[in-house]
């Protein structure tokens, strides 16, 4: 089970949340939390001033923290290394913005934090 800190509705305080992960995908790293940020964006998310929050929502987009687990299918990464999870946390990888380096363009781009919990959590999961 996954520790977070949620708010489970717009303009909540956050608040102690656990949640079930499930099993690691076949692209997917899950990684150990170190530390997190917060900026606007969290907040805007926490209070849905976009009118695109789903709740509860575990803020935390910028993540630094340790690989724990890798998916069989994640490349490049290793168990225990260094690593940061930033806005984006799954995009689609074979669209002309993915291939150019530029998945924050990607059409099917997963915010880590909109419909995906983020890294106020002792761990999170994005694509390797």
């Amino acid at each position: 089970m996954v520790q977070a800190w949620a708010a489970m509705a717009a303009g909540q305080p956050l608040e102690r949340f656990e949640y079930d992960a499930g099993a690691l995908g076949p692209e997917e790293v899950e990684v150990a939390v170190q530390t997190c940020g917060i900026c606007h964006s969290d907040l805007s998310v926490v209070n849905n001033e976009w009118g695109i929050s789903s709740f509860p929502a575990v803020p935390g987009h910028e993540v630094i923290g340790r690989v724990a687990a890798l998916g069989p299918q994640a490349k490049g990464i290793s168990v225990g290394q260094l690593v940061g999870i930033g806005w984006s946390a799954e995009s689609c990888m074979h669209c002309p913005q993915c291939l150019a380096g530029d998945g924050n363009l990607c059409a099917e781009n997963v915010a880590t934090i909109v419909r995906h919990y983020g890294g106020f959590a002792d761990r999170v999961r994005a694509q390797w």
